[in-house]
């Protein structure tokens, strides 16, 4: 999840997708305008997925929290960036549930709830 985190962040579109299985997915959360509601798939939807984040708002990633249970880990991240067009600093909260094979990611699935995303890693309270 780091090597990924700071990946994304530094732009290095080749080293975030070597940390995803081929044939991943990732999930964005469903109130995201404009997400594929079948996710992103495959290397290619891992590329999609971070030039829409850096070009359009040059989002950036911090986590705040995370835990591991087996092969899934739960994470709290921010994101800041600054919209491309409008110039108005944007901010959210995220969280994360990763699902990790043989140290790649296969799934990503993100929240803005927490209650969410702990029910999807299987970890609620």
């Amino acid at each position: 999840m780091r090597r990924m985190l700071d990946a994304f962040n530094r732009g290095d579109v080749a080293a975030v997708t070597a940390t995803f299985e081929e044939n991943c997915e990732l999930h964005e959360p469903p109130e995201t305008p404009d997400t594929p509601t079948a996710g992103f798939r495959g290397h290619d939807g891992i590329r999609e997925w971070m030039t829409n984040l850096r070009e359009v708002a040059g989002v950036q990633f911090e986590p705040t929290s995370s835990a591991a249970s087996g092969a899934v880990i739960f994470s709290e991240w921010i994101a800041r960036g600054v919209g491309h067009g409008s110039g108005v600093p944007i901010e959210w909260t995220s969280f994360v549930v990763l699902h990790v094979r043989v140290g790649k990611i296969v799934r990503a699935q993100a929240f803005l709830s927490r209650d969410q995303a702990l029910e999807a890693a299987g970890l609620s309270e």
